[in-house]
């Protein structure tokens, strides 16, 4: 039996099975993840990934991006995002792990980063490259043996979650990471209303009505962090919480129907006045 990742307790639960994939859950940190074993995580990330399963989240990140920044609030958190970095390091090295198409990264560029994408998916790192004249490196950060103290600041949107072990991800950012370096990182947060409600509903059907709970964990990702959980992982890793937000994916993004949308909207509503969010925002600085 394997060990929690994050806290190295063998007591470890099957917490849901959807058929193609499960989720286990430990019952002494009580993070809940996916069973990594019982997927195959080597073909997920090809060109549909980003054009067809996921088209939706990644519809505004085409070359054509300055056009839809008006009406597009995923590009407007980018650059919100950019300018909260910028605060804190107005220019050096930059890279952006899980670039995807390149979107941010010409953003960073165009503000005078130096910068380089990394990415599981040679579709991504080709798009990236080609459309906007980035530096992409494709692989798995662990893999790639990139030098010892080379960013000034690294950017992870929605990538932690996909990682098969977050402890040693963050160790090499951490090895990459400058003394005075900044990282930003952006994942799902399990102890948000959605989550919770999430966890109501496929409990509280005696784990008959797993819907809810799968839309909200699903295949891509390996873990589902409560905020407890993330600055656990940071403070393990040598990171010092700097600053912190929480937000929710813009409806736009969603995969799913106008239902869909439309449930989405009236738990953004209750999130917003509970201030239970399902999207955590860091900026930490290395210790």
């Amino acid at each position: 039996m394997k060990a929690c990742n994050l806290c190295g307790s063998f007591e470890i639960q099957n917490y849901a099975d959807f058929g193609t994939y499960r989720l286990q859950k430990c019952s002494s940190c009580d993070l809940l993840f996916t069973d990594q074993d019982s997927i195959d995580m080597t073909k997920m990330y090809s060109k549909d990934y980003f054009d067809g399963v996921h088209g939706n989240f990644f519809v505004d990140c085409k070359k054509d991006y300055a056009t839809r920044i008006d009406k597009s609030k995923k590009l407007q958190n980018f650059q919100y995002v950019l300018k909260k970095i910028k605060e804190t390091k107005g220019q050096g090295t930059f890279m952006d792990i899980g670039c995807a198409t390149g979107v941010f990264l010409d953003m960073a560029q165009k503000e005078g980063y130096d910068v380089t994408g990394v990415d599981v998916s040679d579709f991504a790192c080709t798009y990236a490259r080609e459309n906007f004249g980035v530096k992409t490196l494709n692989g798995k950060l662990e893999d790639l043996k990139i030098e010892e103290k080379s960013f000034d600041i690294i950017t992870m949107w929605d990538v932690i979650e996909h990682v098969p072990d977050p402890h040693a991800f963050l160790a090499e950012v951490h090895r990459v990471l400058k003394d005075d370096g900044i990282i930003f990182v952006l994942t799902v947060n399990d102890s948000s209303l959605m989550g919770w409600g999430a966890e109501a509903a496929y409990l509280g059907t005696l784990k008959t009505i797993p819907t809810f709970t799968r839309m909200i964990h699903p295949i891509h990702h390996n873990y589902h962090f409560k905020e407890k959980h993330l600055q656990r992982y940071l403070e393990k890793n040598g990171f010092s919480l700097s600053w912190k937000e929480k937000s929710e994916m813009p409806v736009q993004n969603i995969e799913g129907n106008t239902l869909v949308k439309v449930m989405a909207q009236t738990l953004y509503f209750f999130s917003n006045l509970t201030h239970l969010q399902h999207e955590l925002r860091i900026i930490a600085t290395k210790k």
